[in-house]
């Protein structure tokens, strides 16, 4: 696969079947800290375009699934998806990608997600940083900073592009 490392967040709400319980229709807490692992899929990657010698750019379109490491709480048990401009350039082989995530729980609330990850050399995990830009319902008012560690993963199947990673950071829901 040409961009092992091309889709993050892959994080990238509605469309990925994901089993999610009752337990969703909780109240968020107005603010704390969070450890949120994820899921990527691309099912199909879109081929990219030079923009220069050993330069390419593409777009891409993640499915993503969420769940928050303490079993509840922001971001747990939500599926997402992800859409992101993508710049990888082959002489100094370095990745420079940002988009926009909205993540969606069994009620229909939904989160939006900021990804910037900035210029940096390709490798075994990606890191970038996000914000929480807001929300619908319980996530209305959202506001947050995180740390997003992607690491991408060797597919089974050819012309898919999966990852698996961290979401790391704090959380308050202004009202």
């Amino acid at each position: 696969m040409r961009f092992p490392c091309a889709v993050l967040v892959s994080a990238g709400a509605v469309s990925l079947a994901f089993s999610v319980s009752g337990a969703n229709a909780q109240q968020l807490p107005a603010e704390g800290k969070f450890s949120i692992t994820y899921t990527s899929l691309t099912a199909a990657p879109v081929k990219p375009i030079a923009i220069g010698k050993d330069q390419e750019m593409t777009v891409s379109s993640s499915m993503m699934t969420a769940a928050n490491d303490s079993g509840g709480g922001l971001l747990h048990n939500l599926t997402g998806r992800c859409l992101t401009s993508v710049l990888i350039d082959r002489a100094s082989k370095t990745i420079d990608q940002h988009g926009y995530c909205t993540y969606t729980d069994a009620d229909g609330d939904q989160v939006f997600e900021k990804v910037d990850i900035n210029k940096q050399a390709l490798g075994p995990v990606i890191v970038g940083k996000g914000e929480w830009i807001g929300g619908t319902g319980k996530y209305a008012g959202l506001q947050g900073v995180l740390e997003i560690r992607h690491n991408p993963l060797k597919s089974p199947t050819e012309g898919v592009v999966q990852g698996a990673g961290k979401k790391i950071g704090s959380y308050r829901v202004k009202q």
